[in-house]
């Protein structure tokens, strides 16, 4: 396995069954809570909640993404300073379809982002991996813009009908160029890191059974820009700007 060839990489954490357990019951609180906002109803790809930004209610969430050999990974892979900013936190598995995170989040100058997605139980084909595509980081950036499509706002139901434009574009680009989708198991405390533009969904073949994983979405510092690709368009100078930056986010958070 090697991150510039494939766009991905394991490492291990060594995880304590305490940060495990302070995390998955720190979900489940949050879950349980009459304030939804942090909450995801049902994932559209699957029956299980998850909780966005679950670190702004659980340090136990905000310090994962501060853990020190994630963070020196990244600075490694990089050589640049790296923050966190968002957090997904699973309780179940998902069959969502590929995608790269570029068309989430992006930067000046591009790529300088990535994923992390920490298991905080065993994963398999069975419960749920996460399923890439190795090599696809070095494809071409898409966004909605020059795949031609309309703002979001532009349109009814603009977000929802662009996104599964989108999926359906990379999903016959995959077809297209001939290659295949590698599940990638991993046990409980390891974790994968994926380039920004590494294709990526997930895969299940039983979706009843947990599997909670956290997903972190890290910057570098030195960027002029962070931003939301869907609400952009980059060519007229119009960006939708993250509400993040080397001054405002997780990282800060924890030191405030």
């Amino acid at each position: 396995m090697n991150f510039d060839r494939d766009g991905y990489v394991v490492i291990d954490l060594n995880l304590t069954d305490a940060q495990v357990n302070g995390i998955m019951d720190d979900v489940q609180n949050i879950l349980s809570l009459e304030d939804k906002t942090l909450q995801a109803d049902h994932y559209q790809y699957n029956e299980w909640p998850r909780v966005f930004e679950g670190w702004k209610q659980s340090r136990n969430i905000a310090e994962l993404c501060m853990h020190p050999k994630i963070i020196k990974s990244l600075e490694v892979l990089y050589g640049k300073k790296t923050f966190p900013f968002s957090t997904i936190n699973f309780t179940g598995p998902s069959n969502q379809p590929l995608h790269s995170d570029v068309i989430h989040f992006h930067t000046v100058p591009e790529r300088m982002m990535v994923g992390v997605w920490v298991a905080l139980e065993d994963t398999s084909v069975e419960n749920g991996t996460l399923q890439v595509v190795p090599g696809s980081h070095l494809w071409d950036l898409y966004d909605y813009e020059k795949l031609g499509l309309p703002h979001p706002d532009d349109i009814e139901n603009g977000e929802e009908v662009n996104y599964r434009k989108y999926e359906e574009f990379v999903e016959s680009l995959v077809k297209e160029k001939g290659v295949e989708k590698k599940p990638v198991s991993i046990k409980k405390g390891q974790a994968i890191i994926w380039e920004a533009n590494l294709l990526h969904g997930g895969f299940a073949t039983d979706t009843t059974k947990t599997r909670r994983v956290q997903a972190i979405h890290y910057f570098f510092e030195g960027c002029s820009r962070y931003y939301h690709p869907m609400f952009s368009r980059p060519s007229e100078g119009k960006y939708a700007d993250k509400w993040c930056d080397e001054q405002n986010n997780i990282r800060t958070y924890l030191n405030g």
